[in-house]
């Protein structure tokens, strides 16, 4: 179970692709699982009188206050949390992923457990994962304790698989993730992207490791999604790392922008990605 989180800066241009038909046609049935108040979150995918409109406004009302008194919004308020199972996983009801999403914000410090919490919504439109949504302001219009939030994320995850006899992902050493720089911000925005490429290859590495029995399988499944793949080789010529690349990010030669995989995600060097895939694909004990 992979959790991959991002911020941005408004809810309704997320929420209207979590509830619109994907970037191939991919999303199903979107429906809200899970919300701060199911009773008091419109459901654009169920409600025929609701409007993905209506539910940013709602997940925004905190914040619109907030802005009321300082006279601009608070900024990187959209938290949003995609959560992935792997393939041989069975499949989760909405019940199931409406706990695991409860669990999540609860860990993170969106949402607490005991105390005020932020107001989110947790949308299905697929078996194999769900999309948390959330605005990061509190109903006194603070802004939440959420440092380290994708590491508490990561290991609310692994005690969900221990629990739930889901695939075990990301198991060994502590792995370490980077971050956009400002100018990687700035280029993604120029260039109308949703995300900057070094989030969006990240995603993309996830979700490929989340699906693959093999390095092979990896390559693959990043090949289908649209990465630039380029393998390091080493005098024998056996390949020993690998980079990735976002179709259309260039620099000032126009060669594309390569990032090492280690930069990227430490977990998911081509060693670490070997051992991962090698100990999923082992026969499980009876």
């Amino acid at each position: 179970m992979i959790p991959d989180i991002s911020t941005g800066n408004t809810p309704r241009p997320l929420l209207s692709y979590l509830y619109g038909p994907g970037r191939r046609e991919e999303h199903e049935d979107p429906h809200l699982v899970a919300a701060w108040d199911m009773y008091g979150a419109p459901d654009p995918g169920r409600d025929t009188g609701a409007t993905v409109g209506h539910l940013a406004s709602r997940l925004d009302q905190h914040a619109r206050l907030r802005a009321a008194e300082l006279g601009a919004m608070p900024p990187s308020r959209v938290w949003h949390c995609s959560v992935r199972t792997a393939p041989e996983d069975p499949l989760l009801t909405d019940d199931q992923w409406a706990q695991v999403a409860r669990r999540i914000v609860a860990a993170t410090g969106l949402a607490p457990a005991h105390g005020p919490g932020c107001r989110w919504v947790a949308v299905r439109h697929a078996v194999h994962h769900i999309h948390i949504a959330g605005v990061s302001v509190l109903p006194d219009g603070s802004r939440p304790a959420m440092h380290r939030d994708s590491t508490r994320a990561q290991a609310e995850c692994r005690a969900i698989e221990a629990e739930w006899g889901l695939r075990l992902i990301g198991q060994g050493e502590r792995a370490t993730t980077s971050f956009p720089t400002t100018a990687e911000i700035i280029k993604a925005e120029q260039q109308g992207w949703a995300e900057p490429s070094r989030v969006w290859l990240q995603q993309r590495m996830r979700h490929a490791a989340a699906g693959a029995r093999s390095v092979a399988e990896y390559a693959a499944a990043l090949a289908s999604d649209g990465v630039l793949l380029r393998w390091r080789i080493d005098e024998s010529g056996a390949r020993i790392g690998y980079s990735l690349a976002r179709p259309g990010d260039t620099g000032t030669s126009g060669m594309p922008v390569y990032f090492a995989a280690g930069r990227l995600d430490s977990a998911l060097t081509l060693p670490r990605l070997s051992q991962l895939l090698a100990g999923s694909a082992a026969p499980q004990p009876s």
